[in-house]
């Protein structure tokens, strides 16, 4: 029996091949619900199709993950040293810096690691999802159609959260780039005093995951506040257009929109592949730029356990 390995990229492949699937069906499904006869001819400008329900696939299909894959660029280039730069600078003389080298190749965990940039990108657009934003983005034509003629208020402001993802998941993404590579990279800090002299639990966290902590609490919170607020806007909307025949289509707008941060995470998946595609040579670049800050030590972590004496 040969003893290949599989290809590297196989299951993400996969896994986005059945996104690109999924959009196809659900296209098709709105066509039939929504726009039995004939959907609006143009969502945005600069998008060169004339047909909303297109426009909404291309810009999930290729806008955002197009905008994932500069974010990966510019976070793991430009603020990955920033970040490194910064925690030296609070901290100082108070850490001990170091590399962990590690030989293992670890593969990228999309859920773990991806799910926390999709739900702060979900969170900036629903800030700036206003009433003049709204009116700025998307085609009056369209407005009028879905909010006014067919009683939809709910897919509407799917349609202009949509439009903001293409800038809000790029920038999320930015943030986050530099926790993958900062943690893929292996610099930590330990507390001086913890190492020296002293009888405290030893703590050795990695830069990466520091930083992490900090945009974790933002975007878990920041989403559980959007979507009350979501909720409650829904309720008011469908009471008031109680009555009208296309209210009900409200309620699988808003399931589309609550289950954004669940399909939207495999938007995700071309960035993730540039990101480990890239993962040697950006590695070595942080790795110099940390040995120009003076982190250039290597650390080997290991410990031992030892069995309490036992006292009568």
């Amino acid at each position: 029996m040969s003893n290949k390995k599989k290809p590297r990229y196989r299951n993400l492949i996969i896994l986005y091949v059945l996104y690109i699937v999924f959009w196809f069906i659900l296209n098709a499904v709105m066509r039939a619900i929504i726009f039995p006869s004939g959907t609006p001819k143009a969502l945005i400008q600069f998008i060169p199709v004339d047909d909303v329900l297109a426009e909404l696939v291309l810009v999930f299909l290729v806008f955002i993950p197009i905008s994932g894959i500069i974010g990966v660029l510019l976070g793991g280039y430009i603020l990955s040293p920033i970040i490194m730069v910064l925690h030296k600078f609070l901290y100082r003389s108070k850490k001990f810096y170091g590399i962990q080298y590690e030989s293992e190749d670890k593969k990228f965990n999309l859920l773990k690691s991806g799910f926390y940039p999709v739900l702060m990108a979900v969170n900036l657009s629903f800030i700036f999802l206003t009433p003049e934003i709204i009116s700025s983005i998307l085609e009056a034509d369209v407005i009028t159609e879905i909010a006014i003629t067919l009683r939809i208020p709910v897919f509407i402001r799917v349609l202009s959260q949509t439009i903001l993802l293409i800038f809000t998941f790029g920038a999320s993404t930015v943030l986050f780039s530099p926790v993958w590579l900062l943690r893929d990279s292996g610099i930590v800090f330990t507390t001086k005093d913890k190492v020296e002299n002293s009888n405290e639990t030893l703590l050795i966290k990695s830069i990466g995951e520091w930083f992490q902590t900090l945009l974790k609490g933002y975007a878990g919170i920041g989403v559980l506040f959007t979507y009350i607020f979501v909720i409650y806007d829904f309720v008011i909307l469908f009471i008031a257009n109680l009555g009208y025949p296309g209210n009900l289509l409200n309620i699988p707008s808003l399931i589309l929109w609550l289950g954004l941060p669940f399909y939207l995470i495999f938007s995700m998946i071309p960035a993730v592949i540039v990101h480990d595609g890239l993962r040697k040579r950006r590695l070595s670049y942080v790795r110099k730029t940390a040995n120009r800050i003076g982190i250039r030590d290597a650390v080997i972590v290991s410990f031992e356990l030892k069995k309490q004496d036992e006292r009568s």
